[in-house]
């Protein structure tokens, strides 16, 4: 059993505990979704920051989160998005965190460890915009990932699909999913490596050539990899605990939004 066998159970458990089933019984949609997918094609680089309890490399763990205020923080100091971490067992989040970050009126992404409807619809009843799904865990599971993107979208959310190698960028690509994601940290180790955005888009001939944005997912600390990646093409970047490391929130969004602008795709 590897890191991401561990993260499944997790995620096996809290479905059979209950976990989202009062917030997928109570499914309120909302008028209208904020499209995370529009925010990335129409910035020329976006930051989706996000609200992590905990970190599962052990970098960091926090009781008492304000997550109404944090989530302000994060809309006056430029970000673009908010993505919210709602799994309980190994990162320590809550359901509750994805109303409370939607009162920004920033685009919200339901981001879990998603194998099966139940939890898409929590995330849609709770007002997130768009919902991750990683091509690993759909493989590893032998899930239908085309009918869990067909049943994200018939209830108003967008799909982030994530992925590690050229061979899972292939299979994301061949869905119906409206943002691609490359996550720079193998969920096998835990070990992240910058480079691995620069090969996969390298692969299909540039990001230009992909039919959608794509954002690159962990690893990113400095204003420096931002720029690595945005150099590489990516449309975006989403960080997490370089923001909760930082000594001044604020100053870390300036910096990482300022590193992706100089970047050229």
């Amino acid at each position: 059993m590897d890191i991401l066998d561990k993260f499944m159970a997790a995620a096996q458990e809290s479905v059979e505990s209950g976990y989202y089933s009062e917030a997928a019984r109570a499914l309120r949609l909302k008028k209208g979704t904020v499209s995370l997918r529009a925010t990335l094609e129409r910035n020329p680089f976006s930051l989706i920051t996000e609200i992590k309890h905990a970190s599962p490399a052990g970098e960091y763990s926090f009781s008492g989160i304000d997550v109404e205020r944090t989530a302000l923080t994060f809309k006056q100091s430029g970000a673009d998005a908010i993505s919210v971490v709602v799994e309980p067992k190994i990162f320590r989040g809550s359901l509750d965190n994805i109303p409370t970050a939607a009162k920004t009126g920033l685009p919200i992404l339901f981001k879990d460890f998603v194998i099966g409807e139940e939890q898409i619809r929590a995330a849609a009843s709770l007002g997130a915009d768009c919902a991750l799904m990683i091509v690993k865990v759909a493989e590893r599971l032998d899930l239908d990932l085309d009918a869990m993107i067909g049943k994200a979208h018939s209830l108003g959310l967008e799909v982030l699909l994530e992925c590690y190698d050229e061979g899972e960028m292939r299979r994301a690509m061949a869905t119906r999913a409206d943002i691609l994601g490359i996550n720079n940290r193998d969920l096998q180790t835990l070990h992240v490596d910058l480079g691995r955005t620069k090969e996969i888009l390298s692969a299909f001939g540039g990001a230009s050539r992909i039919d959608r944005p794509v954002i690159s997912e962990s690893g990113i600390k400095t204003g420096s990899d931002a720029g690595f990646v945005r150099a590489a093409g990516v449309r975006g970047i989403l960080v997490g605990t370089a923001l909760w490391l930082a000594e001044d929130q604020r100053a870390k969004i300036a910096e990482l939004k300022a590193g992706g602008r100089g970047g050229r795709g």
